[in-house]
């Protein structure tokens, strides 16, 4: 197999071959209990110390961690030796080595391409990369881009009709948070039509007590606590919330499963936010978590055990004929010699003389916000929208600290119109949804959320 990561400069070492995770995901036929969802946390000393008789995990198909560890050998004899990656894939490597099975585990909890848990030195081959799992409490395995375009399935996870979701990598970040990319990926397969369509029937249904209405913007206070008020000039979408109906449940738990979060917690999960952009309308490059001094009832800072939105998942409900992309205006478009396949699916910048005259087609004024949106949305990194698929980026680094390069926009719909809806996850309990103690969110996670973790589980 060719190694994942070959775009990226190495170290030399006899120890790097080149190699994938050599990781085949069997079925898996011995019950396994639901994580986050009523069961006992497993016990990390289960079994004997050897890696030939300590109980390893083998979840049950279609259970809460189907997917999550990697469940049959690479080889017959243990590796000794591996390309270690801090959480979230940043920088160059440390290669490590262990000579045992207690060695391997004192590594702490690592993962692989897949996102899955190695549960043993059986499980991969030699010189694989491996990556370091979060490090404290409130700070969660974030994807690595890998390379742009690298596209992977996701083991154990499968949209609204049973197709398997596949992660595709957008952007390359770096360590250096001031010169950084956002992270972000294009989710293919996560919703199914009859899904999408649920959304949009329900955010103007009589039963909804949050149907649509004029967006709101920058406050943290749901509806029912004053929020519906928070009006921005620059936000001119209409938007509805879905936050009881079992299409919006049976969507968030998929999307903690996809996070490879431990279990689902509605705590840490704000209402389904559906919106709706008729021609022209837009929302102008913003973050979607809060700053820090949002409030002095929460601490909300990550890295300080905080929490704040953790990462949005933005569910692509329609096509859109014209427009309608999502923007990351501080990040350069994507060129041919990054991923032409991606260029390609994304779409060649049209010519200035036909932008500007899409721009006064939707009614927009010239020099207005709408126009200079516009024309960022063909000059810097965009993802046009197709139904049923989504878009992953985070809003934290790995270490907790806010992500300032997350900074994105609704670009204006130049023709037809678009519907989405916002998926917002946060790494800990979300404001006003704390029950012990809103200055110490992370505190409050449950164990099987709660970094750091022992090897292997």
């Amino acid at each position: 197999h060719s190694n994942p990561r070959k775009k990226k400069k190495k170290p030399s070492s006899s120890f790097f071959p080149s190699a994938l995770p050599g990781i085949i995901l069997a079925v898996a036929t011995a019950l396994w209990y639901r994580v986050g969802d009523g069961g006992n946390s497993p016990n990390p000393t289960e079994g004997a110390s050897s890696h030939s008789s300590r109980q390893l995990l083998s979840p049950k198909p279609g259970s809460w961690t189907d997917g999550y560890y990697t469940t049959q050998p690479a080889q017959s004899t243990p590796s000794t030796h591996a390309l270690l990656y801090p959480n979230g894939g940043y920088g160059e490597p440390e290669l490590i080595s262990f000579s045992s099975d207690e060695e391997f585990l004192g590594l702490g909890r690592l993962y692989n391409d897949l996102g899955q848990i190695v549960q043993s030195p059986l499980h991969f081959l030699n010189g694989t990369a491996l990556y370091r799992g979060p490090d404290k409490p409130g700070t969660h395995f974030q994807w690595p881009a890998v390379h742009v375009g690298y596209k992977r399935p996701i083991p154990g996870v499968v949209g609204g009709n049973g197709k398997q979701i596949e992660l595709e990598s957008l952007t390359e970040p770096s360590p250096d948070a001031h010169t950084s990319d956002p992270r972000v990926f294009y989710v293919h397969n996560f919703l199914s039509p009859e899904e999408a369509d649920e959304f949009v029937k329900y955010s103007t249904a009589e039963e909804n007590p949050y149907k649509m209405a004029p967006s709101t913007g920058g406050t943290h206070k749901a509806w029912n606590q004053g929020g519906a008020s928070a009006r921005l000039t620059t936000r001119t979408s209409e938007n509805a919330f879905d936050i009881t109906t079992a299409n919006s449940k049976n969507v968030k738990q998929r999307a903690f499963r996809l996070l490879r979060m431990g279990g689902y917690q509605e705590s840490l999960a704000d209402g389904i936010q559906i919106l709706r952009y008729e021609l022209g309308q837009a929302y102008v490059a913003h973050h979607d978590y809060f700053p820090t001094y949002q409030s002095d009832d929460h601490q909300w800072d990550p890295s300080k055990g905080g929490s704040n939105r953790f990462a949005t998942i933005f569910l692509y409900l329609s096509d859109v004929e014209y427009g309608g992309q999502t923007v990351f205006p501080n990040s350069d478009r994507l060129t041919k010699d990054k991923s032409a396949e991606l260029v390609e699916r994304l779409g060649e910048s049209p010519p200035m003389e036909k932008r500007k005259e899409s721009i006064k087609d939707a009614g927009l004024s010239e020099g207005s916000w709408e126009e200079a949106l516009t024309l960022a949305c063909y000059a810097k990194f965009a993802v046009p929208p197709r139904r049923g698929d989504a878009i992953l980026f985070y809003s934290q680094r790995p270490d907790g600290h806010l992500d300032a390069s997350s900074l994105h926009g609704a670009c204006p719909v130049l023709k037809g119109t678009k519907w989405g809806a916002n998926l917002w996850v946060w790494n800990a309990c979300r404001y006003s949804q704390c029950q012990d103690d809103p200055l110490h969110p992370a505190e409050e996670l449950p164990e099987v959320m709660k970094a750091p973790f022992p090897g292997g589980v």
